[in-house]
């Protein structure tokens, strides 16, 4: 496989992006999120994958702000908390099967549809057989780890196994993550919002239209493979 810089580069843009939101809704804030939400590495790596005038584009530039704030990360970390742990109903549970079944239940058919891809490359969600597979933040890190391996194998050369790899993504972005992303985001933008409340239904419409451009550069990068 003839090396190309500019699918390097794409590979390597979509692996820092999968990071990215991975992170963000893997656990409350800390100063490290918001230095990286607030760096020019970020906007410039959105704007890579979704474009200049996107709605990627746009929310990340919000998020700038928001991160920049001096009294951000308490009021950041108390959101989290509330949206995504509780106590109490959450607005806009973070669970695939939810907006699948169409009812607030967990361990529904679709989760066994998520475990069954990570099996299927390698892998095995942390909290496994307690935890739901199908949470937001266990998602985008599957990404991660598959766009990781995604360049790994594009830097050794393995020309089946990055075809492989990139097949994988491109179908659990069409059966998972691209299909009820839109609807939690819809969910989570009808929450309440106090003063920092709008950051992670902003970052949830980030995820949304990411993994949206997702799907076309896997099929560019695909098209592209020699």
């Amino acid at each position: 496989m003839k090396h190309d810089d500019a699918i390097a580069a794409a590979l390597a843009n979509r692996s820092f992006v999968y990071t990215y939101l991975w992170r963000a809704f893997a656990a409350e804030p800390d100063e490290a999120l918001l230095a990286t939400v607030a760096s020019d590495q970020a906007t410039e790596e959105c704007v890579i994958l979704a474009g200049e005038g996107s709605r990627a584009a746009q929310e990340q530039r919000v998020l700038v702000s928001t991160a920049s704030a001096p009294d951000a990360l308490e009021a950041l970390k108390s959101d989290y908390t509330r949206l995504f742990i509780g106590p109490g109903k959450l607005p806009a549970p973070p669970w695939e099967s939810v907006y699948v079944a169409g009812e607030d239940l967990l361990f529904q058919p679709s989760t066994l549809e998520v475990r069954d891809a990570y099996r299927k490359a390698g892998y095995q969600a942390t909290g496994y057989p307690h935890e739901a597979d199908d949470h937001l933040a266990t998602e985008l890190g599957f990404m991660e780890a598959l766009a990781k391996d995604s360049q790994a194998a594009y830097d050794a050369g393995d020309s089946a196994k990055l075809r492989l790899l990139l097949s994988q993504q491109t179908m659990f972005l069409a059966q998972h993550l691209n299909v009820w992303l839109p609807q939690f985001v819809e969910r989570l933008l009808n929450t309440e919002s106090p003063k920092f409340g709008e950051f992670y239904p902003r970052f949830a419409v980030l995820a949304r239209e990411l993994c949206a451009a997702d799907a076309a550069a896997l099929v560019e990068i695909s098209g592209s493979l020699q």
